[in-house]
């Protein structure tokens, strides 16, 4: 670095201690905080919606008029390849900081929800929106929310598929399997846009939701490549597999052979 470089960047740090020690007052320190929010599958929707955090503090959108948070000025996460949707905000250290997760795009807050017999869920009658706290001195785990439900709007609800795929025996434990089809959520067709979570009993599976009517054509796929691509048993070309997307409902599917084993 210059020395001309040196001198301004200790101005810049002269001009930062002073706004700390203004007028004799230290400020509160603050901490990043990360936030990782586990989001029941399917609960994210229409495509193109994500997740954020809003809540009574200005780096999680809080403002003069709206000062429990705007979800226009939320903080928004990023979603990563297993479905989590992260973030860090700047946060007073050790102050707690109330906040509601958000899905984004439409805004709807998270709601009390319950479990269902069949492992799908819905929302708690009348008992309102999720409001949590966080209080972070700079040493604890990330704050790790579950969401189950976001008070979506009727007029944006879509139907869910609940995929489930069955492959081969000799299909390598590490291998990651992939579902690809003519759909954004699905590439479109791209072999390494979305992976499908390993299910306790073996299969694999995931939940999408689509406009009703979709037409949808997918494959099966593994690593992220068409050299690894499900085909007929007997080897040949397998025709792209076929839906239309009507009502809220699982997809069971079998793979019978890869393009490699």
């Amino acid at each position: 670095m210059s020395h001309r470089g040196t001198i301004a960047a200790g101005v810049t740090l002269a001009a930062a201690v002073a706004v700390v020690v203004a007028c004799g007052q230290p400020q509160m320190s603050v901490v990043a905080v990360p936030f990782s929010v586990q989001v029941d599958r399917g609960e994210v929707r229409p495509a193109g919606s994500s997740v954020g955090i809003v809540g009574a503090h200005p780096s999680l959108g809080a403002t003069p008029a709206k000062p429990d948070g705007d979800p226009l000025k939320a903080l928004k996460l990023r979603q990563t390849p297993d479905d989590k949707w992260v973030g860090a905000a700047w946060l007073p250290r050790g102050e707690a900081v109330e906040y509601v997760v958000y899905m984004l795009n439409p805004a709807a807050p998270e709601i009390y929800g319950s479990v269902l017999p069949d492992g799908g869920t819905e929302p708690v009658p009348d008992a309102g929106v999720v409001k949590r706290r966080v209080s972070w001195a700079g040493t604890e785990p990330d704050e790790r929310p579950q969401v189950l439900v976001f008070d979506v709007p009727s007029n944006v609800t879509r139907p869910c598929v609940t995929f489930k795929v069955t492959v081969p025996a000799n299909t390598p434990a590490a291998d990651t399997i992939f579902i690809a089809g003519n759909d954004e959520q699905l590439g479109p067709w791209n072999p390494a846009k979305k992976a499908l979570a390993k299910n306790t009993d073996g299969t694999y599976g995931t939940q999408l939701c689509f406009d009703p009517g979709k037409d949808l054509k997918y494959k099966y796929v593994r690593n992220g490549d068409w050299a690894y691509v499900e085909k007929n048993p007997d080897g040949s070309e397998r025709p792209d597999r076929a839906l239309t997307v009507t009502d809220t409902g699982p997809q069971n599917d079998t793979v019978d052979k890869w393009a490699d084993l």
